[in-house]
């Protein structure tokens, strides 16, 4: 919000501007258009602008926008009288929340005006009005709908969606192998074979980077070795078909890397009849070995539900007492404001130096290679020399364009859904106080390691491709993005009513093992 000098403001003139645009992927000027239209209507019309707000990269769907927020509450305290914007679109996208705006300033004794748009007065201009509302929302969903239309047709076409995958390229909107990334994985699936681990495997491998140009980490392998497009599953928004893609190598040798990498041996979820949240996670802190759900009988009959180790010391623990006692320790550490806002802070910050080639910018390179193609043709032609086959060469470049064209349409609109903080901070709101800890551990726990009474929870917010970031240790609750150690005191059974959580520290976790042998913290703090 910016304050506009003025020298006396007169009362029943005062305008504040409010300008928006979507996304960084629109033209940063295209506020300085709206505000420039806005300031030239107020000097058409003899008004006093007062103030000025914009948001930027915000959706105009709701109001969760850090400007649009200032503006109602400085309308409430009387700051102004008319709110001017260029376009009805430009303020709200959704009827409803339009309609709540308009009584909300009407209450406060604020009228909106449009600079860009001639809306009249009386029962015309309420018409008027309300058409104009009901094309913006119409734009929007429309919108909506094309962009979940294209990726499913895609899918079905087995077309390639978002970045391309390590491994293989985008070309024409299909996977087409690298050989030269191939060639690394193919490399690292022989050496697993022949008997090393994914550390030494790691090791071997050092210099190379992934698509985003970050090493090749512990985890970042395991993750590219156990994809089933390694075998040309195709697989995406629900749908999997083999063959889908060129295979780096085959089904056969697939499922011996799945079998070596512990995925065949690794209990299903509801295997034993109930959702056992932890699979996976947690690990025994004394003998570091996964805890697998089992169960046992009663002599009443009853079936009880435990987490055991199985390979190890044999210890176990009850489901329900070690599941409640996790969602409950990352639901506390979510639901303080300072933990939300800097994790919001934090992915954010992530998301903005994340510099990944936009597809839109592959998809426009193939159009122009494409045109290029179609250009030469044509000029073949016009000098009397015919290529073979040239009919059916336009023909098909002709029908790659339109198909290009649409795909280009589609990842720009993707691209224009920018993460901003405000979203975040709402998703992580509704996340913490939500009764979902299916939701809660799926999401934000990585591991879970097992004392004797205590739990280390390793909370991660990280992409596929990266390694843990820069580490960051605060007492007061400072997150990192990704990698997250939470150290959180376990209750026992019979006092489930209450969490007591007599400490929680916060401290960048590096490697895959947050703990060593011995049960000690890998670099906690004294």
């Amino acid at each position: 919000m910016q304050l506009v000098p003025c020298d006396n403001p007169r009362p029943g003139r005062r305008v504040a501007s409010y300008a928006r645009f979507s996304s960084h992927n629109q033209r940063s000027e295209s506020i300085e258009i709206q505000e420039d239209n806005n300031l030239a209507y107020c000097a058409i019309n003899d008004l006093d602008m007062v103030a000025m707000y914009s948001d930027e990269a915000k959706t105009g769907k709701t109001t969760s926008r850090a400007d649009f927020q200032r503006m109602v509450a400085d309308a409430k305290a009387g700051l102004f009288d008319f709110v001017v914007i260029y376009k009805v679109p430009r303020i709200m996208r959704n009827r409803d929340e339009m309609a709540l705006l308009r009584i909300t300033l009407r209450k406060y004794g604020v009228e909106i005006l449009y600079s860009g748009e001639d809306i009249g007065k009386g029962s015309d201009g309420i018409l008027q009005l309300g058409i104009k509302e009901v094309l913006a929302e119409w734009e929007s969903a429309q919108l909506g709908e094309r962009i979940v239309d294209g990726i499913q047709k895609n899918a079905e076409r087995c077309m390639a969606n978002g970045q391309p995958l390590y491994g293989w390229d985008i070309v024409n909107g299909y996977y087409v192998v690298n050989e030269v990334e191939a060639a690394v994985l193919r490399r690292a699936r022989s050496m697993l074979s022949n008997g090393k681990t994914v550390a030494e495997i790691v090791r071997a491998l050092e210099g190379h980077k992934t698509k985003r140009g970050k090493p090749i980490t512990h985890n970042v392998l395991t993750k590219m070795l156990k994809r089933k497009q390694n075998a040309g599953v195709y697989s995406y928004a629900g749908h999997e078909t083999e063959g889908g893609m060129p295979a780096l190598w085959t089904m056969e040798e697939q499922r011996m890397i799945w079998k070596m990498l512990g995925d065949e041996t690794r209990p299903r979820r509801k295997a034993l009849g109930a959702d056992f949240l932890l699979t996976g996670k947690l690990y025994c802190g004394k003998c570091d070995t996964p805890m697998t759900g089992t169960s046992g009988t009663g002599k009443s009959g009853t079936v009880y539900y435990y987490y055991k180790d199985k390979k190890g010391c044999g210890r176990q623990v009850r489901k329900d007492v070690i599941e409640e006692n996790v969602a409950d320790a990352v639901r506390a550490a979510l639901s303080r404001e300072a933990t939300r806002e800097k994790i919001a802070d934090l992915v954010c910050e992530y998301s903005e130096t994340e510099d990944p080639t936009p597809q839109s910018d592959v998809i426009a390179a193939e159009i122009k290679e494409i045109k290029a193609a179609y250009a030469n043709i044509l000029k073949a032609i016009e000098q009397g020399i015919i290529p073979p086959g040239a009919k059916e060469r336009i023909a098909q470049l002709q029908e790659q364009e339109e198909t290009l064209a649409e795909e280009l349409r589609i990842a720009q609109a993707i691209e224009a859904v920018a993460l901003d903080r405000d979203r975040v901070l709402f998703w992580l709101e509704q996340i913490a106080a939500a009764p979902d800890d299916k939701a809660l551990i799926d999401v934000f726990v990585a591991r879970v390691v097992l004392l004797d009474d205590d739990l280390h929870i390793v909370m991660h917010f990280e992409d596929n491709d990266g390694p843990p970031g820069a580490q960051l240790y605060d007492k007061g609750g400072g997150v990192l993005p990704r990698g997250t150690m939470l150290h959180h005191k376990l209750q026992k059974p019979g006092h489930l009513t209450r969490l007591l959580c007599l400490q929680v520290r916060y401290q960048g976790c590096q490697g895959n093992r947050p703990l060593d042998n011995t049960g000690a913290g890998v670099g906690m703090p004294p």
